[in-house]
């Protein structure tokens, strides 16, 4: 492949007129042998990028850990896009809003040298190769795993030799940029400038960029909620109904009260809508707050604040729960809801923009309530599990899923596990979908029994992870995009890129106060699912 295409991703992803990222338009400087760089790159998310000089571009992977000097530890390294060679030399600040805004350093650099034809060891996915560094030195290998899809994982592992050593964190003793001196805090903290080091000048009459200011959070979020004037915020809510004990501790370990939670739902709700409207909703509600006693409810009880509306469903005796706008949402933690879940179907009034009016006929419409319009895979590890091995899993569910046509997105479950989430054309009957998803994850299991587990049995997840796909039966039920959890900390269940879970994503850093800056300053990591539409295809036993 031609370098210019080779960089075509890469150039389509960056402005280069707000980034002072190297474009790769000039010519690609020669090296003496086969360059490499690692930059440590706090994005979303600290990593470290491994850059692999090959084929005139850097072959490059995200290694969310960075590498280790001992032999045993396996570091998960996620294939992206090639770069440009001067991208070796860049250091400095990614303007807020560019893909991957953040603080850059050049934390290693010099050459390698692969075993052998270094083309053909990428192709059969095993690079033995020796690094010649200011950091790194010796053997090493990158190995790609059974989990691949558009980003292929692989796993980055020192040889044993005498660079090898079992004790040294090398990333935490050696923090320091090798081309500045400085570390990461010390670039991000520069006002000024927002390239310590390029190989590209500035264009005539372009003044140096400055640090790009953070985005501003809406105003009903967690410090906001935290203040005294929370009371008034929420009083300008257009509700339709009164807001009580706003100073009532819902997560004591926090200290974290009901205004707390109110406002952190109003400013998730338009985010949350497009996952909740229309359907059926299972609650657990702690009036007494986390850690107290809690209890399931589904069906709509007196007192409940009318922005709840009742949902006749054929076959239940009584009326489930749905709400259609952001007072319905509110309304839900007014309750003392601290987690939200609904069924995999939705009313069809509910999956466009223009929703019904409030009980009206058509909101009680049952319509596709009987045709699940998303699959869910609930990635639940055993305990002590690492978190890299539930990141490498959704990512082999994701490539098994696109080698299907299916298009599939993930989220944080506010707990240990991930949600690998599949939105598709509602056809299918409860029945179709449950025994398709049941085949998918029984063919996980026989591909890899020490990986994966369908059996729900704690006993039968020793050191595997639980693909639980009874999440996709009729009356089932999964944790809302968005919704809190009943856990210490008050986590959310957050969508993410796979990008970001790339990177190595901390699903302990979402929770109802970090959430809000989140949602103000970065685009809908799901922006593209409520449009996605994908027929169901048949699973390998001939069945849909």
């Amino acid at each position: 492949m031609a370098r210019p295409a080779k960089l075509a991703t890469y150039r389509a992803k960056r402005d280069f007129d707000l980034t002072a990222e190297p474009s790769g338009d000039a010519p690609a400087k020669p090296h003496a042998g086969h360059g490499y760089v690692i930059q440590k790159h706090a994005a979303s998310r600290l990593h470290y990028d491994f850059r692999l000089e090959l084929d005139g571009v850097l072959l490059s992977w995200s290694v969310p850990k960075g590498p280790s000097l001992a032999p045993t530890e396996r570091r998960l390294a996620v294939r992206t896009e090639d770069h440009p060679l001067d991208y070796a030399d860049f250091e400095g600040i990614i303007p807020a809003g560019q893909y991957g805004g953040g603080t850059v350093v050049v934390w290693d650099r010099g050459t390698w040298e692969p075993e052998g034809d270094a083309q053909a060891a990428m192709a059969k996915g095993r690079l033995t190769f020796t690094l010649h560094g200011d950091k790194l030195r010796g053997r090493w290998h990158l190995v790609r795993t059974k989990a691949q899809g558009k980003q292929e994982a692989w796993l980055l592992f020192k040889g044993r030799d005498a660079a090898a050593d079992d004790e040294l964190d090398i990333v935490a003793d050696q923090p320091a940029s090798v081309i500045s001196g400085r570390t990461i805090d010390e670039v991000a903290a520069d006002t000024e400038h927002r390239v310590w080091q390029s190989n590209r000048a500035e264009k005539p009459g372009k003044p140096v960029a400055k640090r790009a200011a953070p985005a501003k959070t809406p105003p009903a979020n967690g410090e906001a909620a935290a203040s005294s004037d929370v009371a008034t915020l929420l009083a300008q809510l257009p509700l339709g109904f009164p807001l009580t004990s706003l100073d009532k501790i819902l997560y004591p370990g926090q200290g974290l009260t009901k205004a707390q939670l109110l406002g952190y739902l109003a400013v998730a709700a338009d985010r949350m809508l497009p996952h909740v409207a229309g359907r059926p909703l299972t609650l657990v509600r702690c009036p007494r707050g986390q850690g107290k006693p809690c209890f399931f409810q589904k069906h709509l009880g007196s007192g409940t604040p009318k922005p709840v509306h009742e949902l006749a469903i054929a076959g239940e005796d009584e009326p489930y729960m749905v709400v259609h706008d952001m007072p319905g949402i509110v309304a839900l933690a007014q309750m003392g809801s601290l987690e939200i879940h609904t069924w995999g179907s939705r009313l069809p009034d509910f999956a466009g923009a223009d929703l019904p009016p409030a009980g009206s006929d058509a909101e009680r419409r049952r319509g596709s309530i009987e045709h699940p319009d998303v699959l869910v895979f609930d990635l639940d590890p055993d305990v002590g599990l690492a978190w890299d091995r539930v990141a490498l899993a959704a990512f082999d569910l994701r490539k098994r899923l696109a080698a299907r046509g299916l298009e599939s997105f993930v989220k944080t479950t506010g707990g240990k596990g991930l949600h690998v989430c599949v939105p598709i054309t509602p056809a299918g009957d409860w029945g179709e979908i449950k025994a398709w998803t049941k085949a998918f994850a029984e063919e996980l299991e026989g591909d890899d029994p020490k990986a994966y587990t369908s059996n729900m049995a704690k006993t039968a997840r020793k050191d595997r992870i639980f693909i639980d796909y009874l999440r996709n039966g009729r009356n089932a039920t999964f944790i809302a995009p968005y919704s809190p959890r009943a856990r210490p900390g008050a986590p959310v269940s957050t969508p993410i890129t796979w990008e970001e879970l790339a990177a190595g994503i901390d699903p302990a850093g979402f929770d109802i106060l970090t959430v809000p800056a989140r949602i103000g300053a970065l685009a809908d990591p799901w922006l593209r699912y409520p449009s996605t539409h994908q027929p169901l295809p048949r699973s390998k036993k001939g069945k849909r």
